[in-house]
């Protein structure tokens, strides 16, 4: 018996570990963990179209290294899918923690799919975030005034995340490029030497495979 086999390979994370940003900055970096059933377009911003057929809402929370003090912390409430025969978008309100530095803003995600024949398409994607980072006062311990937080700036940003994809009957492949640049209103300058910026490609197969027994 034939049965619809949904996903996924996805590999292939090529990080470009940079040094340190500006004091008090922390890029762009939304842990894609876990995200292969919602949040997709935060691994690449077409999948808020690909292979996506409903729209949906999900409230989603990341702690890491929990054996240790002020771990980094994420939350993400979101809203995307498919909202057209051709386009896919998406909204959410994301906060990190990082011990005392601290995220908090949104993303807009937009997709569009061209199709190129009755079975292959290409599709463009575009994830842009605006967010304010600086020091969690409210996670900051100190027995006097310490004119080295005090001295940190909060600052605002705006990152662009481009991302393509190319879809056959039942593959697709595609790259998608984390933190293409990160801009700071606050002092009007990029972000240089960005930890968090890199390329991720994937490979998916959605189809059907031959299966027999608990698979059936």
């Amino acid at each position: 018996m034939k049965i619809r086999l949904l996903i996924v390979l996805f590999s292939c994370a090529t990080q470009l570990l940079l040094s340190q940003e500006n004091d008090g900055v922390v890029s762009f970096d939304v842990p894609v963990r876990n995200s292969l059933m919602f949040n997709r377009y935060t691994i690449n911003p077409t999948f808020s179209f690909v292979r996506e057929q409903h729209k949906f809402a999900s409230i989603y929370n990341k702690r890491e290294w929990v054996q240790f003090n002020d771990a980094p912390l994420t939350y993400l409430a979101s809203y995307s899918g498919r909202f057209a025969e051709n386009i896919g978008a998406g909204v959410g309100l994301f906060q990190q923690n990082y011990g005392v530095l601290t995220n908090f803003g949104g993303i807009i995600n937009f997709a569009y799919n061209a199709r190129i024949d009755r079975d292959n398409n290409l599709t463009f994607g575009l994830n842009i975030g605006a967010y304010s980072s600086g020091i969690n006062t409210n996670n900051t311990t100190t027995n006097f005034a310490d004119p080295s937080l005090q001295n940190v700036p909060s600052n605002f940003l705006l990152t662009v995340n481009p991302g393509i994809n190319y879809g056959t009957t039942f593959l697709d492949f595609g790259v998608a490029v984390n933190n293409l640049f990160v801009y700071n209103l606050e002092n009007s300058s990029m972000l240089k030497d960005d930890p968090n910026q890199g390329i991720q490609a994937h490979v998916m197969y959605t189809g059907y495979m031959s299966s027999r027994g608990f698979f059936d």
